[in-house]
Order: structure tokens, then C-alpha cells, then sequence
């Protein structure tokens, strides 16, 4: 008896995945049709102007360049003699850079909607369903390829942190070392907190000196905890920035999200009403 009820509920288990798995291919089956019907009501206009980007990317390198040669290693010899109330500020923003909390809990809500059963759905709903799903789609991989990439970057660097200055100093780098300690350039969260920046400023651009400033404190939060150094965070802050902007001009040249602008600074636009007023209707 107890073979059969457990063969009973297997069963019964198999057929739920099995229905919410069709729920979710019939979700992204919808999605898929109105990007396909919006590209052929509006088309797509995301031809990237690559000037602005190159003279914003010599610009860091200059920047990046000054730091490492005037300010990195007398900042770094300052590790563990910074004022308390600084170092217990860094200690709690850093926490921020981390991408877990950004990940997680947007890939559990991509999921969740993607369950939703959407026949029972109006016509405007559906079409709510289907933006909030591009928006934690872009989130997702705004914040999450940069925050990737710069995890495999810097273990091909392989340049020390500053905890490592006395031995190795600014310029002894270890390529591939599978040490942490030599994982500093360009700075992993600043790279996850500078893409997420980016992302909440395209998707609403009336916070984002908010979302800067917030990139910026938890950028430099990594020197104050002495986890690396001036240079590292001012690369990863636009590594990350630089990386969620072209994901959004790839969203846009498949019509998905965001529509580009005519200007001559790379700049995009939501394609949607912003979340304030999206949340009264």
C-alpha cells in the first residue's frame, strides 16, 4: 500500500512539473510573440555610436593610469589606519556589491511570473505580465554577464591587493593565480554595483544620481575595508556601467525594451512607462 501511494504521488508530482513547465513555454511563447509584433509595428533603431564610448573608455584608462602610478600605493600603505567611522561605513556598503541579492531574488521572480497562469489574464494585463518580464530579464543580465566578467577577468590579471603591497607590490602580477588575494583589478563589486547603477538608471532615469551616488560610496567602500585599491574600483565601476549599457543597446536592437534615441550621446530610453507610474495604474 505505502508502494502504491508513493508511485501515486510521484505521479502526481510528475504532472505538476509537467503543466507548469507548459505554463511557462506558453508564457515565453507570448513574450516572444509581441517583441515579434512590436518589431514589426515600430521597428528597431539601435545602431551604436561607438565615438562617445571609446573618448568615455580612454578617459577611465587615463584615470585608471593616474591612480595606479600617484595614489594607489599611498592609500595602501594607510590599510588598517583609517578613522573608525569610515572603516564601519565600508564595512556595511560593501555588503551591497555583492550580486547575490541582486541575482537571487530577481531570477526567483522572473520564475514566479513565468508560472503565472495567464489565460485568466485580461488583454492589459497580459501585456503588464509581459514588460515586467523584459524588465527583470534586463536586470538579470545587465547586472549579471558584467559581474561574470569581471569575476574571470581579474583571475587573468592576477593583480595583488593591497594586503599583498609589502611582498609583491603594484606591479608583480600573477595571471591565473587561483588566489584570492590576487583577484583585485578591476574590483568585483564595484563592477556588480556599477552595472546595477547603470540598469536602474536606464529603467528609471528620475533616481539615477541617486543610483550614482549609491555606485559610487559602495565602489569606494572596497578601499576603506582595505580589499583593494583607488584603481581597481574606478575600473570596475565602469566596467560594470559599460557593460549594462551595451546589454541594453543589444535589447534594443531586437526591439526588446528600450527604444535607442537619435542624439549623438549613447543614450537609451525605456520603451515603458516609468515603475512609479506603471505601479498606479
Amino acid at each position: 500500500m505505502d508502494a502504491k501511494r508513493g508511485m501515486l504521488r510521484a505521479e502526481n508530482l510528475k504532472i505538476r512539473l509537467q503543466h507548469y513547465a507548459m505554463r511557462a513555454r506558453t508564457t515565453m511563447q507570448a513574450n516572444f510573440s509581441m517583441i515579434a509584433a512590436r518589431n514589426q509595428r515600430i521597428g528597431t533603431n539601435a545602431k551604436l555610436n561607438w565615438t562617445p564610448l571609446i573618448e568615455i573608455m580612454l578617459v577611465v584608462t587615463a584615470i585608471v593610469v593616474c591612480c595606479f602610478a600617484l595614489i594607489d600605493k599611498p592609500v595602501a600603505l594607510q590599510r588598517g589606519q583609517l578613522p573608525a567611522l569610515f572603516s564601519d561605513a565600508s564595512v556595511f556598503l560593501t555588503r551591497f556589491g555583492k550580486s547575490d541579492w541582486i541575482i537571487i531574488p530577481t531570477a526567483l521572480a522572473l520564475l514566479a511570473l513565468l508560472l503565472l497562469d495567464t489565460n485568466s489574464l485580461s488583454k492589459n494585463n497580459r501585456f503588464r505580465l509581459y514588460r515586467w518580464n523584459l524588465w527583470l530579464c534586463y536586470i538579470l543580465a545587465g547586472v549579471g554577464l558584467p559581474s561574470l566578467a569581471a569575476t574571470l577577468l581579474k583571475r587573468v590579471i592576477g593583480r595583488p591587493r593591497p594586503l599583498k603591497l609589502a611582498d609583491y607590490g603594484l606591479t608583480d602580477f600573477q595571471p591565473f593565480n587561483t588566489d584570492a588575494a590576487f583577484a583585485a583589478f578591476p574590483s568585483g563589486h564595484s563592477t556588480t554595483i556599477g552595472a546595477f547603477a547603470m540598469v536602474m538608471a536606464l529603467l528609471l532615469p528620475k533616481y539615477r544620481a541617486g543610483f550614482v551616488v549609491l555606485a559610487v560610496l559602495v565602489g569606494f567602500s572596497r578601499v576603506g575595508v582595505g580589499a583593494h585599491h583607488p584603481s581597481d574600483v574606478i575600473a570596475g565601476l565602469a566596467f560594470g556601467a559599460i557593460g549594462a549599457f551595451l546589454i541594453a543597446k543589444w535589447f534594443a536592437s531586437r526591439g526588446i525594451l528600450f527604444l535607442s534615441t537619435k542624439e549623438q550621446v549613447p543614450r537609451l530610453r525605456p520603451s515603458m512607462r516609468p515603475f512609479s507610474k506603471l505601479r498606479r495604474q
